[in-house]
């Protein structure tokens, strides 16, 4: 399981518009999805709401904008539909977008569809909607997803998204009642920046100690082989063997932290965005194509290369049980997409 950004080293460097130029995506696209989504419902989504016949058309209007990004380079509809993170990840995509004259893309597909509305007071201002779809990984087709819409200026908008954790399914959120009257762990205030912070000292390709993680859980994000630190090290090796250093930096995004309760009263389901960025160095210059970790170098490129910054826009999601004696926030799901890259 890849946890960082760089999860999509391989075509970081590459447009929307590019990515996909290749691909032979199955189906018809909308005709499929205009049906409402359907098909089974996508992988152990949480228990669905009724009457949520608005936030449907609201997911299917997102798909059908999505698609005309793809198809015709048509960005018109992006305010309309987009919000936070995934504004900005589509606003980098409209920057780099260019339209083969030989493309003939079909839309995204979309199936499974089920909404669930969290628990509120007032009027619900957040749902969730989860799906099988193409539009969000287009590396590797049709992936389960959960994305998160927010209401803004009278419009649901997509605000955040995240892959399926695996295990047992997706976290079992509150639909009636009033949320958990407990705190949680980590005030939604403090999520990233204390995320950003255990994420940095893990791109160093240090094992992380219980201590060093706190108050995060260290899980198969933060321990094994396919964690940060594990990935992190095994880069910075290849690259230094080589002459070449590699830095990983995780900041806060701008974007808030959504804290969607769950259901019993168990604690929250925490969305939160950071911007992942790794830099290289390379005093003696590259002049091949890729760093010795395998990673792309960035285009365009000067003949000998010194340095590359490569910027992505990550989600992490995580389960705060609500505060008490040694409790932990648990690293749960992940979604990563890059932005820039830069070479000179």
């Amino acid at each position: 399981m890849n946890h960082t950004g760089r999860s999509r080293r391989g075509r970081r460097t590459l447009p929307l518009t590019v990515l996909l130029a290749g691909m032979a995506l199955a189906g018809i696209g909308l005709t499929v999805a205009g049906c409402g989504g359907g098909g089974a419902p996508a992988v152990k989504a949480a228990p669905a709401s009724s009457h949520t016949a608005a936030e449907r058309a609201a997911v299917m209007n997102w798909l059908d904008t999505t698609s005309q990004m793809w198809t015709r380079n048509d960005f018109a509809g992006l305010d309309q539909v987009a919000t936070g993170q995934m504004r900005t990840i589509y606003l980098s995509e409209e920057r780099r977008a260019s339209l083969p004259s030989n493309a003939d893309r079909e839309a995204f597909q979309l199936t499974g569809l089920s909404i669930t509305v969290p628990c509120h007071t007032g009027s619900p201002a957040v749902f969730v909607a989860y799906a099988d779809t193409d539009a969000l990984d287009l590396w590797t087709g049709m992936q389960s997803v959960a994305m998160v819409f927010e209401r803004t200026g009278g419009l649901w908008r997509l605000a955040a998204a995240t892959t399926h954790p695996g295990g047992s399914g997706w976290p079992a959120l509150c639909t009636k009642g009033a949320p958990p009257a407990a705190p949680p762990v980590l005030a939604p205030g403090s999520y990233t920046t204390d995320l950003a912070r255990v994420l940095t000292s893990a791109a160093t390709g240090v094992a992380q100690t219980a201590s060093a993680a706190s108050p995060f859980a260290v899980n198969d994000f933060l321990a094994g082989s396919g964690s940060v630190p594990a990935q992190f090290a095994t880069w910075i090796r290849q690259d230094r063997r080589s002459g070449v250093s590699l830095a990983g930096r995780f900041t806060p995004a701008a974007d808030p932290t959504l804290a969607l309760p769950l259901a019993g009263g168990r604690g929250y389901w925490v969305i939160g965005n950071l911007t992942q960025s790794d830099a290289y160095s390379a005093p003696a210059g590259l002049r091949a194509k890729d760093w010795p970790d395998g990673s792309q170098v960035a285009t365009p490129r000067p003949a000998v290369v010194h340095r590359e910054t490569d910027t992505f826009s990550i989600t992490y999601t995580a389960i705060d049980s609500l505060r008490q004696a040694n409790a932990t926030v648990a690293l749960d799901g992940f979604f990563g997409w890059p932005l820039a890259a830069t070479a000179s």
